[in-house]
């Protein structure tokens, strides 16, 4: 699918060094005007450089200049500019449902481009082999470790969870069997997620990590790396919600990859676990 070039360029803009973020700026207030502009106009309108130009074509993973008119050009005309702003005062609600779908859209096609399918597949050969995950995410990212949990429980697998950091500190430190910690963290920096990870890798386990920094201190601790798009911050954390998203979609796409390759005991697993709850529900009533 075509990306949404505008809100890519939205969402790296406060990660831009200064020049491009100059060059970013002046597409998004003028983009119709850009689609007729050349490199060396752009750099002076913007008041940058034709380097910086190529340099932030870089930065939004865009091939050159011609290609990010071409999509500029895409996205005149399929939605109205203002779908693009975050939610404002007095917003309705058929706006805020409409600006949401279209980030919602935007940012797991972004996903699909940035997470290897190669490292989906390598998550799942740890999964089959370890004998406990550990998974851990503080504030929102402890929602895609809950969800981990949860899931992963259902289908028969030893799962550890648990917010505070010094019991699951603990945890890893007493530790004796074959097992893997998964951190979540979308900016990559968490200080308690990474100092686990540090214990996770004291301690033998293979550290998988979902983030959205490739750069970042937990995708240097991670023998196996599941990428989200990078996303900028916004006054009411619309970039927090999309991201929550990514992260969660990453799970589900994990949780089918592993249960793809393990069907038949998948299935068996599920009904147990649906068969175990109706039990408990005939017990309350």
């Amino acid at each position: 699918m075509q990306q949404n070039i505008i809100l890519t360029i939205q969402d790296h803009l406060k990660h831009l060094p200064g020049s491009e973020q100059k060059v970013a700026e002046y597409i998004l207030e003028n983009t119709n005007a850009v689609i007729n502009l050349s490199a060396k106009e752009l750099a002076k309108k913007s008041g940058s450089s034709p380097a910086a130009i190529i340099r932030f074509c870089r930065s939004i993973e865009v091939s050159g200049f011609t290609d990010l008119k071409l999509l500029l050009s895409a996205n005149l005309g399929t939605v109205d500019t203002q779908m693009y702003t975050e939610v404002e005062n007095g917003e309705t609600t058929a706006a805020i449902k409409e600006k949401l779908q279209h980030r919602l859209i935007h940012v797991l096609e972004r996903t699909n481009e940035h997470l290897e399918d190669q490292a989906i597949d390598q998550a799942v050969r740890e999964l089959e082999t370890a004998e406990i995950i550990f998974v851990y995410g503080l504030g929102a990212s402890s929602l895609v470790a809950q969800d981990i949990y949860q899931k992963f429980t259902r289908l028969g697998l030893s799962v550890f969870f648990t917010m505070d950091h010094h019991l699951f500190a603990s945890a890893i430190g007493t530790n004796r069997l074959k097992g893997i910690f998964i951190g979540i963290s979308h900016s990559g920096t968490n200080q308690e997620t990474n100092a686990l990870a540090d214990l996770a890798i004291e301690k033998g386990l293979t550290v998988i990590g979902l983030t959205a920094n490739s750069d970042s201190a937990l995708a240097q601790k991670s023998s196996i790396l599941l990428l989200t798009p990078i996303g900028g911050e916004a006054p009411l954390r619309s970039a927090a919600t999309v991201s929550l998203t990514a992260q969660l979609y990453v799970v589900d796409v994990l949780f089918f990859a592993y249960a793809a390759k393990n069907y038949n005991e998948t299935l068996e697993k599920i009904q147990d676990s649906k068969e175990a709850v109706e039990i408990v529900k005939k017990d309350l009533n």
